[in-house]
């Protein structure tokens, strides 16, 4: 099996009309056929270095610091890290005052240093994910660009960073791009020497490629755990015995790289279990071996196999190529499976974490994202390698009439959420005309053969349709996984009691700050009751109900009915205060997904207000309503406050 190299079709640099940011892709993709440099090789492949960064650095950071926390994944993360820095406790995480086993301590070392860097609660972490997510799009870019040339590596960072799963991940506020950006490096950082096959050292392989993978499974150890040494050694395992190479199995036991693992993951695993005594069975047993076995309540159940549409749903838009990289790069014969190295440690990377947590008794859709990076590199070496070269190919036709068509659907996209969401508006225009018009140039330029400006297009299309949902679509959509909206509704939440029903919201104690909670839970019947007893009392008590169904139980629980302050997506914020508008005023908070009240309940609401002209409290006109609320839950839109 061999690869085709990426030679660049000659061309001039000229500007389209897609704009700069595609004439500066073309550019950046047009190489002369010298080995796809030309004569002005370095400053070329400079700009195509320069495009990676400036592509994924908008569509990693921009806006990330105004979008609210959502619940529970990032709310969870920075709740841990508000206590970290309010309490001290640096060496074990701890969430709502109990120690937090779940994961170790420095990725939320790194979140509150950016914290307290930016003075954002919301970008700490997120700068965290998105530096890991740049430096796994420059390792793409340098595997690609070190096998196919640099039009490969262009088109390996670019196609990273615009996969949808990963550009989430890489602004999501968790650990998971950290953990494997960390394990990506390593096995980039083996490959390197890997290239050069070992003749001493007993055929272990050079010094260097252990010393810098150790390292750096180290650090993937320290932001999840211990599978961030068990999946790049099992890839490496593989990879030996399926090269035949038996003997360099023994290169994982090089004294000097297992001092250098321990010296580094150790001292804080160590210290954490010298103080907290529980932490190994919590830590190591329960959160990890349970979770992959199924010795333990976490949920997340199901087949293995749906791991394969999750992928492909994840890759998109570029999933149409990845038919053609297997085609083309996949070994078609056992006794051929090591012909070539590269695309053999290229796919066991892809393969084995994919099969890896597929076994896994707890499966969520992040545990695959060390996936996609290596599918990056394959699929950019046959675009790369149809760019540079003039031949006709059935195959890449194909995908490249399948890119087409994705460019021309990419305005559903946007459409779909916005109106899901109740935000669509004239705005929608904007990605619909980029679209058409970048449709119509790249059926320009693959009529007159012009294969670089072709995907250049495409990739800035998609960076587009991208740069158009995060800056437009996902405020209204964060709004909806947040409760940051409705926390700034309680004028003292640190003396309020706060409570929940059916379910805790971090994100509402993170924005809050209240010290006074109690959560009720919908399992238990005499929850709702004790909660009902509550919100009668005289004191005042503020509740965050999650579903319109809950808020109906609610409010036949009350007798004297409650106070709704505000919704925001399927939050309700309701309360006893029957004074709450006069004390609070009427805020206007964002109804992400909500439509217009109708002329009826209009007019109920009217005559709320009617009622409260003439003395009657507005809690009590609720209680009044209260059996107007239908069995199933539905709420008569008169209750959902301003």
């Amino acid at each position: 099996m061999t690869c085709r190299g990426a030679q660049g079709r000659a061309g001039p640099d000229r500007r389209d009309a897609t704009g700069s940011r595609s004439a500066g892709m073309r550019g950046a993709l047009d190489r002369r056929s010298n080995g796809g440099r030309g004569t002005d090789g370095r400053r070329r492949d400079h700009r195509g270095l320069v495009v990676v960064l400036a592509v994924s650095g908008v569509l990693f950071f921009y806006n990330s610091h105004r979008l609210p926390l959502a619940d529970p994944e990032e709310s969870r993360c920075a709740l841990i890290v508000h206590e970290m820095l309010a309490g001290g406790h640096w060496l074990l995480p701890y969430l709502e005052g109990r120690p937090y086993y779940d994961k170790p301590a420095p990725f939320f070392w790194l979140a509150a240093a950016g914290q307290r860097l930016t003075g954002s609660v919301e970008l700490g972490g997120r700068l965290v994910a998105a530096l890991a997510g740049l430096a796994a799009v420059l390792v793409a870019y340098a595997w690609a660009a070190s096998v196919w040339g640099p039009v490969a590596g262009m088109l390996a960072g670019a196609m990273l960073a615009t996969c949808g799963e990963f550009l989430f991940m890489a602004r999501w506020y968790r650990m998971d791009m950290p953990f494997a950006a960390a394990m990506w490096a390593a096995l980039w950082w083996f490959w390197r020497y890997e290239r050069r096959r070992p003749e001493r050292d007993g055929g272990r392989g050079p010094l260097r490629a252990w010393l810098g993978f150790y390292a750096l499974t180290a650090l993937a150890t320290l932001f999840k755990g211990p599978a961030g040494l068990a999946l790049p050694a099992l890839v490496l395992l593989t990879y030996f015995l399926l090269s035949r190479q038996y003997r360099r199995v023994g290169g994982f036991f090089r004294p000097a790289g297992v001092c250098l693992y321990l010296l580094i993951a150790l001292p804080w695993y160590l210290a954490v279990a010298l103080k907290h005594g529980e932490f190994a069975y919590e830590f190591i047993v329960r959160q990890n071996l349970l979770r992959f076995a199924g010795g333990g309540q976490f949920g997340h159940t199901w087949p293995g196999i749906l791991y394969v549409p999750v992928l492909l749903v994840g890759l998109l838009p570029w999933t149409i190529f990845l038919p053609g990289a297997v085609i083309r790069y996949f070994p078609r014969r056992w006794g051929r499976r090591d012909e070539n190295p590269t695309l053999l440690m290229l796919w066991l990377a892809a393969l084995v974490p994919l099969v890896f947590f597929s076994f896994s008794r707890t499966k969520l859709v992040s545990y695959i994202l060390p996936v996609f990076p290596p599918l990056a590199v394959l699929m950019a070496g046959l675009v790369a390698g149809w760019i540079g070269s003039a031949r006709p190919d059935r195959l890449m036709r194909h995908g490249a009439r399948a890119l087409w068509i994705i460019v021309l659907l990419l305005p559903l996209v946007p459409a779909g959420l916005e109106v899901w969401l109740g935000t669509a508006g004239p705005w929608l225009a904007v990605p619909v005309a980029v679209t058409i018009l970048a449709a119509v140039v790249m059926r320009q330029r693959l009529v007159r053969g012009h294969r670089a400006g072709f995907v250049a297009c495409g990739l800035a299309a998609v960076a587009g349709m991208f740069f158009y949902l995060i800056a437009h679509t996902a405020p209204a959509a964060y709004e909806r996984m947040s409760t940051r909206a409705l926390a700034r509704l309680v004028p003292e939440p640190s003396r309020s009691e706060i409570c929940f029903w059916p379910a805790r919201k971090f994100s509402f104690l993170v924005y809050s700050g209240a010290k006074r909670t109690k959560t009720f839970h919908r399992s238990r019947q005499a929850d709702l009751r004790r909660l009902a007893e509550r919100m009668g009392s005289e004191r005042p008590i503020y509740c965050l109900v999650t579903g319109r169904k809950y808020l109906a139980k609610l409010q036949r629980a009350c007798a004297m009915g409650v106070v709704i302050a505000g919704r925001t997506g399927r939050f309700w914020l309701v309360t006893n205060r029957t004074s709450y508008r006069e004390t609070a005023g009427s805020p206007r908070l964002p109804h992400a997904g909500t439509s217009a009240p109708s002329s009826r309940p209009a007019k109920k609401q009217t005559d709320g207000r009617r009622r409260e002209a003439h003395g009657v409290p507005a809690g009590d006109a609720i209680g009044a309503r209260r059996r107007e609320v239908e069995v199933d839950g539905a709420v008569p839109a008169g209750l959902t406050g301003q």
